[in-house]
């Protein structure tokens, strides 16, 4: 359901433009990309059939006029500016979400500047992040807008499930349909078994199993030896990829939000948007827990 800044935003019946989505909860804020994509599609559609059948398409990212792209390489910026300059297929918008693009390039940042500043008509670009330190030529060339996580009421949980998934509204819903009891408790040396089996299928009882052994990591971190700790981290660094390193440092970092060395920690997940030592990054942080 859109909000009235996004409604207005749809009132004004703009030719074309560039929007920046941010927000904590990355599958939120794709999830609301989508329900805007949709209705830029079928915004001169009155028949109610038609426009279900093109939100539901679009929802599915099935949709031909849609472009959705993970991570921006100079590749895959050429490609986009070639389908600005062609005709759409349903004969409307065009919409291209671009992910995370707080970790574009600056040689691919600056392929976009020009198409994103002056979209060609009917041309919609929907730029994602989980925060607002992207780049400034960016920013300052889109119509921002910030997504709030959900609250835990909205989402029908308590504040120890809500905390569990870091407020993330998609791994809830998904939890809520499980019978898996968060309580008991996973060794966090089953890591390595637990990260292989992430790798293959990302599914929410494999995260659990992850998020798990994390949270006994850092309630058993106290009495652990540095090699136990190293070990840790080289079994993450072992079987995780970029990704999940990602997801388990932002992890960790939450859970000790509260650490009297929070500073130095969050400057290891700064660290992560620039080409760094993975394992030497996960071997400090998880020394300093």
């Amino acid at each position: 359901m859109l909000d009235e800044f996004l409604k207005n935003e749809l009132s004004f019946n703009r030719e074309a433009g560039t929007y920046l989505f941010y927000g904590d909860d990355l599958e939120k804020n794709y999830r609301i990309a989508l329900e805007f994509s949709a209705e830029l599609f079928s915004r001169n559609i009155e028949n109610e059939d038609e426009k279900s059948k093109i939100k539901d398409k679009t929802l599915r990212n099935l949709y031909s006029d849609l472009m959705v792209v993970d991570n921006l390489n100079i590749d895959t910026v050429r490609d986009i500016i070639k389908k600005t300059y062609t005709s759409s297929h349903e004969g409307g918008a065009k919409v291209f979400i671009l992910k995370n693009i707080q970790d574009i390039r600056k040689e691919s940042a600056n392929a976009m500047l020009k198409i994103i500043e002056e979209p060609t008509r009917d041309n919609f670009f929907i730029l994602i992040s989980k925060r607002l330190n992207i780049l400034s030529t960016i920013k300052s060339r889109s119509i921002i807008y910030r997504i709030r996580k959900s609250t835990p009421e909205e989402l029908g949980v308590d504040k120890y499930v809500y905390n569990f998934f870091l407020g993330i509204s998609n791994d809830i819903v998904e939890y809520k349909e499980q019978e898996i009891d968060l309580m008991l408790e996973r060794s966090y040396k089953s890591i390595a078994g637990v990260l292989k089996e992430y790798e293959k299928e990302k599914n929410i009882v494999v995260k659990i199993d992850l998020y798990k052994c994390l949270r006994n990591f850092v309630q058993e971190s106290t009495s652990l030896k540095k090699y136990e700790k190293i070990k840790f981290a080289e079994d993450i660094y072992s079987n995780a990829s970029k990704e999940s390193i990602n997801l388990i440092v932002d992890y960790i970092i939450n859970l000790v939000k509260k650490n009297k060395n929070l500073k130095e920690k969050l400057e290891y997940k700064k660290m992560l948007r620039y080409p760094v030592n993975m394992k030497l990054l996960l071997i400090n942080l998880l020394l300093s827990v």
